[in-house]
């Protein structure tokens, strides 16, 4: 028998709500949706309204929790083809060539909620880097915790190789090789100025504030002094008090990572902000 409209309806709804990971509390918004697809139906053809349907359904998911982007973000891996990301992502707003390496290209993209640069060498994904734009979107950090769910001393316990700066642009970042099981990638994490600072509990509300003067100090020690343990002691300071708005994984130098970072000026450029 050919199954009723309210049936295709109940079963693409339980098809989203099993791809997108809606939780029970979207049950509540159940009789506003059957309400929508209603007036869809005197509409039209049932094909026509399950397209409608479908774009609606994913639009309140969008607004309302995350599951998408999250979702967009796991399909992304190193080693994928350039033009199979791009088939996830599509085409890129900006694209640069690295200094350091001109085989290299950075491609940028502004998704909304986040902003991801993919890195590609011969047509191949060799790195990525997410920042947040939004303070509750907080993605999983490839092979580790969620995104600012600990700061990056508690994360990584052993200091990385890290870079930072305090001009064009005020970052701070630092590796972490994944070793062999994880095909010696390396995982980076961090904070960069124009991300959002994550709505964690244990983050200092002044934290743009005060983290400045603390990279600033880290800055003085690096150049002017050679005891390193003052140098070791700032360094700890400052790791304790980021919780990351930023995270790359590459199987690249960290350098390339840090250089793929665009300056505050190319950046309202690139945002028209």
């Amino acid at each position: 028998m050919e199954p009723s409209t309210q049936e295709k309806l109940e079963n693409e709804i339980e098809e989203l709500e099993h791809e997108i990971g809606v939780t029970s509390a979207w049950k509540k918004v159940q009789n506003t949706i059957w309400m929508i697809a209603a007036l869809m139906i005197s509409a039209g053809q049932w094909s026509d309204t399950k397209e409608i349907f479908t774009s609606s359904y994913e639009a309140i998911i969008e607004n309302f929790t995350h599951s998408l982007q999250y979702e967009m973000l796991e399909k992304i891996h190193i080693g994928n083809s350039i033009d199979y990301v791009k088939s996830i992502v599509g085409e890129p707003n900006v694209i640069k060539r690295s200094k350091i390496d001109p085989n290299v290209l950075f491609q940028y993209y502004d998704e909304g909620k986040f902003n991801l640069t993919l890195i590609s060498a011969d047509s191949r994904l060799v790195g990525y880097s997410v920042f947040t734009q939004k303070e509750d979107f907080l993605p999983k950090v490839p092979f580790s915790e969620d995104l600012a769910s600990l700061n990056i001393t508690d994360a990584h316990k052993t200091q990385g190789v890290y870079s930072y700066d305090i001009g064009n642009l005020i970052y701070y970042i630092e590796s972490q090789d994944l070793g062999k099981q994880q095909m010696f990638l390396t995982l980076i994490r961090g904070y960069v100025e124009y991300g959002a600072i994550p709505s964690v509990k244990d983050i200092n509300p002044e934290f743009k504030k005060s983290l400045l003067p603390l990279i600033e100090k880290l800055d003085q020690k690096v150049i002017f002094s050679d005891n390193e343990e003052e140098i070791s002691t700032v360094l700890s300071d400052v790791r304790k008090a980021i919780y990351p708005n930023y995270y790359a994984i590459t199987e690249l130098e960290p350098a390339i990572i840090a250089e793929a970072l665009l300056t505050r000026y190319e950046y309202k450029t690139f945002t028209k902000s």
